[in-house]
Parts: C-alpha cells; structure tokens; sequence
C-alpha cells in the first residue's frame, strides 16, 4: 500500500482504496497543568472529568501522590490541592488500581511505593529507599474533592500487598481484586473482596492462573450498562448462556447479580486470548473460573495488546492497549459483542499511525486516547511512559456501538398507553392526516410529551382571553397533521408510550420519518429511540435512505455508518464486476486461440504466406493497455476485514446514491418567519370545518427537501 491523501491509500494497481475512518476520529491538544510523562498512573473517569493519580515522573524517578484532574469540555487540566479538612493522601505510588464507586468515590488499592503505611503530604521520601508492595485501601470523593481516612479491621481475608493486579466494583458495593505482583515480582493468585459499605475484607480464595495489568482487564456489568435489554428486545449476555439445563437451574439465582469477566491476552509470540467469568464468594474456598474463549464466533481477533483498559457501553465491551511486533507498532481498540462474542475492530486509519498513544478510557459516547503527537511509542511503551498533552476522540456510534436511552415505564404501562390511545371516549382532538383518515387523541397527553402541541394550546387560551371570547359549550377540537396515517399513528403510539414498541414504529421509512418529525418538534428523546433503531435496521437495502435521514437531521455518526455500509456495497459490486470481466478476458482468449489454430494453413503451405500478413483487429487478444483493471482482486481488493459489510444481502442493483452521495452534515436553510406564520397549526371547531378537510393536489417525492423546510415543519396551520 502507498499512502495518499484523505486518509486513502493507493494499491498496487493504481486503484484508490477509499476510507472514511478518519472522520470518526478526532485529536485535540490539552492545556493548564499537563502531567508531566507518568509511570504506572491511574486513569479514572467520572462525570465530565478525567482524574489521574500517583505514578513516578519517568524524567527523574520520582514517585508522586498528586491528583491531576482534566475537564473534557475545556480540555483544560488542573492540579488538584486537597482542601484542609480533607484526609491525608494516600503515599506515593505506582501500579495501582483506581475503581469508581456510586459513581461519586474513587477507591485507590495496593500499588508500589517507597515505604509502607501513611505519611503526611509534606514529607518527602529519599530516592535511595527501597520499593515495597502495599495492600492499603484509600477513597477519593469527588463532590467534595476530599480524601476519606479508611480505617480497616484486621481480617483473615487480608490480601497480601501486591501491585499491578485487577481490580472492579462487583454487586455495587464490594471490591473486587484478582491477582498481581509481590515486590520480588512473584504472581500472587488469589481474588479478595472488600467490602465498600462496611470497609472490611469479607472474602478470599485461589485461583489457577496468573493475572496482571500487563495482559489483563477486568469488568462486571452495572445497571446503567444494561446488558439484557437492547433495542427492545431481550439478548442474553455471555455469561449467562448455558448448555446444560441442570446447570442453569443451579446458577438462576447467581445469574441475577452478573459475574466479574476478565479478557487476558499473553505469550505474545504465540498470542492466546482468553475470556473468562465468575461468582466472587460463590465458594469458601476455590474460585471457580468459567472460560468462554471457544464461544467466539468470528475469525477476525485482536492481536496481542499490552497493558489493556476496557470499559461496557451497551452489550459492547471496549478493549485497548499497546500493539507491537518485530515489524508493526501502534494502538489499538476494540469491541467485543457481549451476547455473541464477535469482535469489531475499531479502525482510526492514519489518525493514530504517528505518534505515540498509551492509554484509552470511556467518556460518554466517545473512546479517548491519551497521547502525544511527537513522540515515539516504542521507546514510551520500553519506559512505561504515559503522555497526556493530546487527546485523541473516537466516535464509537459511527461503528454501531452506542447505550440505548433508559426505560422510563414499566412494559404494562407502556401497553396501557397503547390502550388509551385506541380509546374513542378518553379523546378531545381529531387529527386528520394527509391522506384524508382521522386518529382520535387526548391534548393533555399530548401536550405532556409534545412541547410544541402544548405550547399551541398556550397559545389558543392567551388568545382567547385577548379577544374576551367565551365558550358557551365544549366543542370537539381537530387538528391537520402533515404526515400520512401510518407515520401519524406511529408518532402517537410514541407520545402515549414513551418508547417505539410496536411493529408499525420499527419499519424503516416509519423511522426515518419519526427522526424528521423528532428533528422539527425538537423532542430529543425521540430522536435518540429512532437513532438507535435506525442502526439496527442499517442494511445495504436501506443505507442510501438512512443516509439521506440522517443528512437531513445532522446525525454525523448515523450519516458516516450508512456512508461506510455504501462503501462497502459499491466495492463488493466492484468486485463482481472485475471477476465478470476476467472471465470475460478469458474466453475471448480462448476464442482467439482457436481461431487462429482453426485457420492456420499446413506446414507444406506456409512458405507461401506473405510476411506481413496482419489479422482482422476483431480477433486479437486484448492487450494490458486495453483491459479494464477494477478492484477486487487479491492486488487490491476494495474490501477490507475492518470495515465489516452489513449482514443482509446485496442487492441486485446498487442504489444510484452510491455514485451521488450528499456532502457530510449539509446544511438546512430554515423557512422564513412569513412562512412560519402562515403555516403552522390547523386546530379549528366542528362547526366551521368540513367533513375531511381540503388537501393539495401536490405530492412531494420521501426526501424533498422543500418539504423538508417548508411544508413538514410548518404544515400545522392554527386558526
């Protein structure tokens, strides 16, 4: 491959291999107080903050204890000074592990320092002392930016001070340490679990194997990555996927609380990866480790990553580290579908290639790296040196990785909203569609979920007492919507349902629809429902639609996935076409050869053909010069492992977006104010309003973008 610009890169062939990785990612410089270069620091995220805490300065060896926190929206680092009422700082450490806790505390375990148990801020420690491992347990809380004195009771269950171990929150309050390091750099195998709540060690056992962070990471399912439910239907994570019918009996009741999972990767010559979960305190004695590694059901892997993080977004679980080899260097994300166990590489095509990039963690819907630009990964990663004066964004949702929005009713209301709406009697308000049927409905409901339908029905009372108009009787109010009936009731199941639960809600065309409404009427919520199901109907049949949707409501992420699955049709197509052709080569040459053995005089006659006799150009072979090269052979194939095409079909013929794609985010040129005016609401009496009300003869093609402006979003006429 020879690197182009655009982030493209030429084959051999001369053929242009289009990319579009670089625009899901992003690199941004830091400013304020950057931590210097670290050894063995720890990263925790929470909210909208970045903490980093302990290390050892790789410039001149010194271990520290500050606390240096980094503001995403400012990018603007800050180090942290405990205030005087604050307890005192865990000593100076490295390889430690930080766990999040309620999402308010940062618990601080174990590590390696110069000397054991607590010592004032202010104290310093001579270079000279030996190093020790620890096994004391310290807690940060962020909303009073305080440390908390720990005071822990002897206990049996008292790990053995360690350093470079694992370590998570299991069941809400209980921590988690699996493994580690001793100071003579002996592996420690054994798990221990402390209690958060009553600040004791409740728990210990043996475990086979080693585990360390320089393989290994650990992580457990919490509530708010809801790993059972997704995109309104039950899935079922690994863990929980049993074979043997009288073993998922035994583990129904631990099947409620998930497992503690670890991904391990090691002996990086002859890479093995290893997938594993289990029960803390299931056993007195033993742990009992469960490996899921055979349970992958795709060939495409990772390959070996040192000092890996991970994080949980949705039924993802994102895994980065350091990439090297005798001849490749970089670094590299993942993603691991928890309820198949397939990987997904996350590509960054040329964004991460230069530079040196070390440690990645999870804020929000983005995958960060922190790095620098200028120096060199190699030589960081011999030093264990971590930068932090760049940090590099990648957009997950544009590789179909996102959490869906939280359930906010159980199912039986949901179901009862479905009711209600299917109610004549609980209606005031007719609403007629564009093809000329009628939906009844509640313009309570509807004002509580529809800000612009309420703010209409301000409008009309403020109106009203302007005009000292006063309503001798109740009259039935009905209202013109600029959708047709399917897309009308679907819209409506929404406002009554709080959620997109039906079949009608789910077809594509319904959804694309449901975005530009949510886009027009500003109802966030459901924007994000139909986002979300829009990924998950992302196909080859409906990628040129979405693309257009997603266009039109600036869904950046939504428009690149659906441009990338385009992509990958048009280089699948390519690749058809350049075999038909090279069959096509073929038995022309064949034919040439046989009419040129079919017209080849005797051997006794040749001395009488002339010497410049010339053959009709009809039956020469084709030259290189003449033929067609097209992508797809194994020079150059227009296909690449990790940009994965849909799972649907192809179809026959590729949609004409493919060769006329819209421009990314184009914008959208708002209606004038006398536009607005005129066309806003249609919401009169029974009395002055016929039996269906006057349509327009005009019918507007599914992505006309004057509809767009003019009549969808201001086609509600108010009277």
């Amino acid at each position: 491959m020879v690197p182009i610009t655009n982030g493209s890169t030429a084959t051999t062939t001369g053929l242009v291999r289009q990319s579009i990785a670089d625009l899901t990612t992003e690199i941004k410089l830091t400013k304020g107080e950057v931590p210097p270069p670290l050894v063995g620091s720890s990263t925790t995220v929470i909210g909208d903050n970045l903490y980093v805490f302990g290390g050892r300065v790789a410039s001149n060896r010194q271990m520290t204890n500050y606390l240096y926190v980094l503001h995403f929206p400012t990018l603007t680092w800050v180090r942290h000074i405990a205030p005087p009422n604050s307890a005192k700082a865990p000593v100076p450490r490295y390889f430690h592990s930080a766990s999040v806790y309620q999402d308010r505390y940062i618990v601080i375990f174990g590590g390696m320092g110069n000397i054991p148990g607590r010592r004032t801020r202010q104290q310093q420690f001579p270079q000279e002392e030996k190093l020790c491992a620890m096994d004391d347990v310290s807690m940060f809380d962020i909303e009073t930016m305080s440390w908390i004195e720990i005071n822990v009771s002897p206990s049996i269950f008292t790990p053995q001070a360690r350093y470079a171990h694992l370590s998570t929150v299991w069941d809400s309050n209980k921590l988690v340490i699996i493994g580690g390091q001793d100071i003579a750099n002996v592996h420690i195998n054994e798990v221990n679990v402390f209690d958060l709540t009553k600040s004791a060690w409740i728990h210990g056992g043996s475990m086979n194997g080693p585990y360390d962070a320089y393989r290994a990471v650990a992580f457990c399912s919490s509530p708010k990555n809801d790993t059972a439910s997704y995109g309104g239907e039950t899935v079922t994570p690994f863990w929980n996927m049993n074979t043997n019918q009288e073993k998922m009996e035994k583990d129904s009741q631990d099947s409620k609380i998930p497992p503690v999972c670890i991904y391990s990767n090691y002996n990086f010559n002859d890479l093995t990866r290893d997938l594993q979960s289990f029960i803390p305190m299931k056993s007195s004695r033993d742990v009992e480790f469960r490996n899921h590694a055979s349970e992958t059901t795709n060939s495409l892997l990772p390959p070996g990553l040192r000092f890996p993080t991970g994080d949980l977004m949705g039924h993802y679980f994102l895994v980065s580290g350091t990439f090297l080899n005798s001849t490749q260097s970089g670094f590299q994300t993942w993603a691991l579908n928890l309820t198949n166990l397939s990987w997904t590489h996350i590509d960054t095509s040329s964004t991460l290639s230069n530079g040196s990039w070390n440690r990645g963690f999870l804020y929000r819907k983005k995958y960060c790296v922190l790095g620098h630009t200028e120096h060199d990964l190699k030589d960081d990663y011999n030093f264990r040196r971590i930068n932090f004066d760049h940090v590099a964004t990648i957009d997950l949702e544009a590789f179909g990785i996102y959490s869906l929005p939280p359930t906010t009713c159980s199912s039986e209301a949901q179901e009862l909203g479905l009711s209600m709406l299917s109610e004549p009697s609980m209606s005031d308000l007719t609403i007629w569609t564009t093809d000329q049927q009628s939906i009844s409905a509640n313009t309570v409901i509807l004002a509580e979920r529809w800000p612009e339908f309420a703010q209409l029905l301000t409008d009309q009372k403020n109106s009203a007492k302007n005009k000292l108009v006063e309503h001798t009787q109740i009259q039935r109010k009905q209202l013109l919507f600029p959708e047709t009936y399917s897309v009308t009731l679907a819209f409506l199941q929404y406002i009554y349902t709080d959620h997109l639960i039906t079949a009608q809600q789910h077809q594509p065309q319904i959804l694309s629809r449901l975005l530009v409404l949510a886009d027009m009427y500003n109802m966030e919520r459901l924007k994000q429902l139909t986002t979300y199901a829009l990924h998950q109907l992302l196909t080859i049949s409906t990628a040129s639609m979405v693309y257009e949707t997603a266009t039109l409501t600036f869904q950046i992420s939504l428009q690149v996935r659906s441009l990338r699955i385009m992509m990958n049709a048009k280089r699948i197509l390519l690749n058809q076409q350049h075999q038909q052709q090279q069959q096509q080569q073929q038995q022309q040459q064949q034919q040439h050869h046989q009419v040129v053995k079919d017209i080849s005089p005797p051997s006794s006659m040749r001395h009488h053909q002339t010497e410049h006799q010339e053959w009709p150009s009809s039956s020469l072979p084709l030259s290189p010069s003449n033929s067609i090269t097209v992508p797809g052979s194994k020079s150059g194939s227009y296909y690449s492992s990790d940009e994965p095409m849909s799972p649907r079909s192809l179809p026959s013929s590729p949609p004409a977006t493919y060769t006329s794609l819209r421009r990314l985010a184009q914008p959208i040129l708002s209606p004038s104010s006398s536009e607005k005016t005129q066309q806003k609401y249609a919401y009169f009496n029974t009395d002055k309003m016929p039996s269906s009300p006057p349509l327009g003869s005009k019918k507007y093609n599914y992505f006309d973008q004057s509809q767009y402006n003019n009549s969808s979003r201001s086609a509600i006429i108010y009277h």
